[in-house]
């Protein structure tokens, strides 16, 4: 026979129940989340440890889906981080994002502090200065076959798109020497087609010797001087494209 929810109780019965249903609640706060499944709003000042991703949607046109801010400068806006941080920044002032990554073990692999990715442009900066880059190597830039490691460009046809103060280095440029007797040199170099541009001189003080012609083609170029050498002397050249 069903029970009567309005049939009165004794006091015991209550008083049973009512501890039953304490048991209840401590055992279901004793079990840890991952069982329970259940989500949980983050807090301030503390850290918020999480198994799963967290993530903002904002749905509204034109609104910002999250913002950090500290109000005085001193510190990032944002930090973000993976691995081990022991070598990472202990000034983030005047930062709105700082990422780090340690080094990745893979040689071959970059780690990268802040990644941008897309069809467009990854990364934008503007101001002032752009984008500026700071260590041992300040920026490199590389690029898939068929495409450029870094593109300078001034939509002022008249201004200036690379500008460097300080030396120069390039890789397609050498300082070698040409045997006496001799009146040419091959260098052979990958990359080098007919349509390359490529310029030598003497590097030595050689009276009425000079370079008559430089002729690149595929996979190499000849320098040709206007006669041939009385004693060995250095050549320098550089290879344009």
């Amino acid at each position: 026979m069903a029970s009567d929810p309005n049939a009165p109780r004794s006091r015991r019965a209550l008083l049973t129940a009512a501890a039953g249903g304490a048991a209840a609640v401590a055992a279901s706060a004793a079990m840890p989340l991952t069982t329970m499944a259940a989500p949980v709003n983050m807090q301030t000042e503390q850290d918020n440890p999480t198994i799963a991703q967290t993530s903002v949607t904002q749905a509204t046109a034109g609104q910002v889906s999250f913002k950090a801010r500290t109000v005085n400068p001193d510190a990032a806006g944002v930090v973000g981080s993976t691995g081990d941080e022991t070598a990472s920044s202990e000034d983030t002032s005047w930062t709105g994002i700082y990422g780090w990554a340690p080094v990745n073990p893979d040689a071959d692999v970059f780690s990268a502090g802040v990644w941008g990715d897309s069809d467009d442009v990854g990364t934008y900066g503007s101001g002032t200065v752009g984008v500026m880059g700071d260590g041992d190597v300040g920026v490199v830039g590389r690029a898939d076959l068929g495409g450029y490691g870094v593109h300078a460009l001034n939509f002022n046809s008249t201004g200036i798109a690379l500008r460097v103060d300080g030396k120069v280095s390039l890789s397609r440029s050498k300082k070698t020497t040409i045997g006496s007797g001799k009146s040419s040199l091959k260098v052979t170099m990958a990359g080098v087609t007919s349509q390359s541009l490529v310029f030598a001189v003497l590097s030595s003080n050689r009276s009425g010797r000079y370079v008559r012609a430089v002729v690149p083609t595929t996979g190499s170029f000849t320098i040709y001087l206007n006669a041939a050498l009385t004693s060995a002397s250095f050549v320098s050249y550089i290879v344009v494209n």
